[in-house]
């Protein structure tokens, strides 16, 4: 088979690799990094002021650190690690595998966000197993037909930087552009200025067209290719500008002066690191835990990066 002649320019690497090698270093330090051990009492202390029943005895930050080695380590394997720990001399006591568990299912996964108001958003999903032993748990959250967990993720693509996660089961919950609203949204509404919003053609939808025009927000949104021009007046008027500037400009143009390539470092490229360095398999059974679990290998991924920045 003939091979495809690229179109575009020709990609240029500009990323330093000096630095971009002792990014993936520093994240192996991370694991390892026991800062929990000296401010042991003091968070436990203050965990305890006004806690009504029996006092926190073990931090959130050492619970933290257990939750990410828990992308590769059972809750009763971890147990073995704290047992370890305090045999060293490291930690005052060893944690029973429930309370790992029941800790670890209830720690906060949303993501530390950027400190400057000025960023760009791009969206998209991607699918998770449900199980790594057969179809079990598929066939019985699917109700007798194969199942996946949806995720869906908004991320800054020039910063590579995650924003926001939505986890559901496969055929539940919200679609991929309601999802960009609700994140656009909450991150409008907390202070952000959104500067551009990339998409597929899966976000070519009138709603998510009138946000981006109310807040003034450009869009690198590709257009589906039996995309209609809707008469004035009727539909989103910022869609119909879009689909004319698409049609006038042909795809290649309109990509290269849109950044739509751009979406790529947003979600894919965050996609392809977290499947690929905890994979995409999950342990838990109950469907709580099982979205709770997948919240969290984007959460410890994003630990992971902003560790590795600092």
């Amino acid at each position: 088979m003939a091979k495809k002649k690229r179109w575009g320019k020709k990609f240029e690497d500009k990323r330093v690799w000096k630095v971009e090698n002792e990014k993936h270093v520093v994240r192996g330090e991370f694991l390892f990094d026991l800062d929990f051990v000296e401010s042991w009492d003091d968070e436990l202390k203050e965990m305890n002021i006004g806690k009504r029943g029996a006092p926190f005895q073990f931090p959130e930050s050492f619970i933290e650190w257990l939750a990410v080695l828990n992308q590769w380590i059972s809750n009763r394997g971890l147990q073995g690690v704290t047992r370890q720990f305090q045999w060293f001399g490291l930690l005052p006591k060893e944690a029973d595998y429930s309370t790992i568990s029941i800790r670890i299912n209830k720690i906060d996964t949303s993501f530390e966000l950027p400190k400057e108001g000025n960023i760009s958003v791009s969206t998209d999903g991607s699918g998770m197993k449900m199980s790594n032993r057969g179809d079990y748990k598929e066939t019985k959250y699917g109700n007798g037909r194969k199942k996946f967990l949806k995720v869906t993720i908004s991320a800054d693509p020039y910063k590579k930087k995650l924003l926001d996660i939505d986890v559901c089961v496969d055929g539940e919950g919200d679609s991929e552009p309601e999802v960009a609203m609700s994140h656009l949204e909450h991150l409008i509404e907390i202070g952000f200025d959104i500067n551009k919003f990339f998409g597929d053609g899966s976000f070519d939808v009138h709603d998510l067209f009138d946000l981006l025009d109310q807040y003034a927000i450009l869009s690198g949104i590709k257009i589906r290719k039996n995309a209609s021009v809707d008469p004035e007046g009727v539909g989103s008027w910022r869609r119909r500008q879009e689909v004319l500037k698409y049609r006038k400009k042909g795809y290649k143009k309109w990509a290269r002066e849109t950044e739509y390539g751009r979406r790529w470092t947003g979600t894919e490229g965050i996609f392809s690191a977290v499947k690929g360095i905890f994979g995409e398999e999950t342990r838990s059974k109950k469907i709580e835990n099982l979205i709770h679990e997948v919240r969290r290998k984007f959460w410890a991924y994003d630990k992971m990066c902003q560790y590795a920045e600092t």
